[in-house]
Parts: C-alpha cells; structure tokens; sequence
C-alpha cells in the first residue's frame, strides 16, 4: 500500500506515503487505513484515495493517534461512522464513576483525543470489562449510535469470544443459559430465581477447541450480552475462567496454571453497518499473555513468561494540583 501511495505527486516517496496513512489520509475501497497498513497487500481492483487536507489529519491528529498507541490501543476499522479497535487488557472501555473518569485513561477517551477536530465523537455502544482484551465498537456519530445500539439491545451482533478455562465440559459442544442479576453496590453479576426483579436470562453457546491437561481453550457465542457473563457462567459450570479472581469459588484449588487477568478476549464481532446495511466483520488477534498461556498449557508449563504475561496497565491520570 504505501509504494501505491508514493506514486501520488504530492507524496514522492515512501516515507512520505507512511507519514500520510499515519496521518490517516488514505483510504483503501472507502475505509480509512493507517501506519500499520503500510506493508498491506492491495489486490487489484482496489480504490486507494489520498485526501491531503482532510479534517482530523494535522500533526494534532497524528499526536493523538500515537497516545493511543502509548496505551495500547489498535484501531482495527474506521470509516465515517463506525470505529472498530483492539483494546488491551487493563484499560476501560469508558468510565463508569466520578472516579474513575478522574484517576483512569479509558478507550474512549483517548478514542475523543484522536477525533478531535474531526467533527466526531466516540459513541459508546457496547463494552467488554477491564481486563478483557479485544474488539469494542464505537460509533462516531448519533445516528449510527442508535442503530447499532439497537441491534445489540436486539442481540442481532454475532460476539464471539476466546477464553481458556480451568478443566473444562465434558462435551465439544454445548450451551450455557443461567438467570442472573447485576448488583450495582457490589458491582458483581449474581445468579437469581427467574421471577426475581432485575433478573434476566443469559445465554451462550460454547465448542472446545484444544484440550490440555487441566485446561480446555473454547470458543464462545453469546446469545443475549451481560456484563461478566462468561466469566459467571463457566465459573457455575464447574470451570472457571484462568486468571478469574472475582467468580471462581474455589481458588485455592485452581492455581496450577497462573495469568494476571481472566483469559478472555474478545475475538470477533459481527453487526450490520449502520449506512449499507451490509454485514461487517471485525477480528482481533490474541495479545501476547494469551499467546504465551496456550503456549504454556501445550508444554505443561505453569509459569509463564515475565515478559508477556502482564497486561497493559495504563497509567493513572495525573491528579490536579491543590490549590493554596
């Protein structure tokens, strides 16, 4: 891509070219493409437009693109209403408190950063927990905020996750449905009777992909979306997530494989582009922590490496100067 982007006249060269997409003036059949994309094959026919002056494109742009980086952030997709990224582990999707908008970066703020002066705003219209990697989806506008937002109140998305249990089901196959409830104050998924207020029915479906000694790697589809819900459900099927502090019952138990965070990701997510009404794929690849766990679980190793085991942990926001 980036030699086609050096035959324009106004760029000349490749290292002109690879300042243009990390600017994010290209774009490849219609979708903005960036640095990363410099080394991507472009099979003919292809549309690669460069708009020089583009709004959102300055030295301002490329600085807050880079901040993103800094914190870990991949953006995977981005057009002029949907922006699809690769969240690390240890960031928020977005802030839920006081607090936490004070003391913590999150994606969508660091996502506002990098839109500013392009006359959008990262819309939040799904989340995945804290220590949860993967694909979250943004719109950058109102209106293909709600329509996205209705196809996942719906349940229309296919979400598909990526997770390494402890032990794990007896069958290849099978499916998770459990009633559950959200407790704001304790801030934790609890299960409940059907007839209970705020209950709801949750639901997925899971297939093994490898089994090892002690450890099961599946992919699972969920049904409804809940917060937590995966790692709720696999904890009261009697295999609980690797690395999960807050839904396994009996840790002490279940140590032989070690992670710093439950070994969830968000791998995949499908939904119907809110403009074309066409089906959009988004795919994240497993970060190196989990990389490294299934390394470990295919040679029986429990420890694992120092140097890809921790999740990106962004710093804290700096706390305002007191005044005198």
């Amino acid at each position: 891509l980036d030699r086609i982007v050096a035959q324009h006249p106004e760029i000349g060269s490749r290292s002109r070219a690879r300042a243009a997409l990390e600017s994010g003036k290209v774009r490849l059949d219609g979708a903005i493409v960036g640095y990363h994309d410099a080394g991507r094959p472009v099979l003919d026919p292809a549309l690669v437009t460069i708009e020089m002056s583009r709004p959102g494109t300055s030295a301002e742009h490329v600085k807050a693109r880079r901040s993103m980086v800094e914190n870990g952030v991949k953006i995977l997709f981005e057009d002029d209403d949907l922006l699809a990224i690769d969240k690390p582990a240890g960031l928020l999707t977005d802030s839920a408190t006081a607090q936490q908008r004070r003391e913590r970066q999150t994606a969508r703020a660091a996502l506002e950063q990098y839109l500013r002066g392009k006359g959008s705003h990262a819309f939040v219209v799904h989340r995945i927990d804290r220590d949860t990697s993967g694909v979250v989806l943004f719109a950058k506008n109102a209106e293909a905020e709600e329509r996205l937002k209705k196809q996942f109140e719906d349940h229309r998305p296919e979400r598909v996750y990526w997770t390494a249990v402890q032990g794990g089901p007896d069958l290849d196959e099978g499916s998770w449905s459990d009633w559950m409830r959200w407790d704001a104050g304790k801030r934790i998924q609890e299960t409940c009777a059907p007839a209970a207020e705020g209950g709801v029915l949750a639901q997925a479906n899971y297939r093994v992909l490898r089994r090892f000694k002690g450890a099961t790697i599946l992919e699972v589809r969920l049904v409804t979306g809940r917060r937590n819900q995966i790692r709720l459900q696999a904890a009261l099927a009697g295999y609980p997530v690797i690395g999960e502090r807050l839904y396994d019952r009996e840790p002490q138990k279940r140590r032989a494989v070690t992670l710093e965070r439950q070994a969830l990701h968000a791998l995949r997510l499908t939904v119907v582009h809110p403009t074309t009404r066409a089906p959009k794929t988004f795919t994240a690849p497993l970060p190196p922590d989990l990389t490294d766990l299934e390394r470990r679980l295919r040679s029986g190793s429990s420890k694992p490496e120092e140097s890809l085991h921790e999740p990106i942990r962004p710093a804290r926001r700096p706390s305002p100067p007191r005044r005198s």
